[in-house]
């Protein structure tokens, strides 16, 4: 009886550590935040010879309304924006353009007066965790150019 009980314990203790064993650790995840992160480009157009800004200088030579952005919208539909929003800092004037959908590459076209047309291609990334994937401006792409890598802040500087 004695060995018995010793085999039962054993037996008990060698499945208590096999069984902790195939255990994976729990991950808590934090609460999902209600506002969801917008994904903005920042642009500058600039002068290619002078390098002075076309719409935040002193005596520009274009107006806001001189400024289109044309892209699709969520339903795919072509929508415009005309001015973009203008974000204003110490260092300077920059227009941005939030992107509608951060899950796939979107592409926008920026017209100015009776300038050429320039296509802005932002390409983004994927993060993914155990509690969550999260997309971000990973590149932008103008024209024909090689893609840039954008980091939240860079203002990506168009010549003209």
């Amino acid at each position: 009886m004695k060995n018995l009980c010793r085999y039962v314990v054993g037996l008990f203790v060698l499945l208590t550590v096999v069984s902790c064993s195939k255990n994976k650790a729990k991950v808590i995840c934090p609460p999902v935040p209600l506002i969801l992160p917008v994904q903005a480009i920042k642009f500058q157009l600039v002068d290619k010879t002078s390098g002075k800004d076309l719409f935040f200088s002193q005596n520009p030579p274009y107006a806001l309304t001189d400024i289109k952005i044309v892209f699709r919208n969520s339903t795919g539909q072509l929508d415009s924006i005309s001015p973009p929003l203008k974000e204003d800092l110490p260092t300077g004037s920059h227009f941005v353009y939030v992107v509608s959908n951060p899950m796939r590459p979107d592409t926008c076209y920026i017209k100015i007066k009776s300038l050429k047309t320039d296509t802005l291609i932002s390409i983004f990334a994927t993060t993914t965790t155990p509690c969550s994937t999260t997309s971000y401006l990973d590149k932008v792409q103008i024209n024909k150019n090689a893609p840039v890598a954008y980091a939240t802040g860079n203002v990506i500087v168009i010549k003209k």
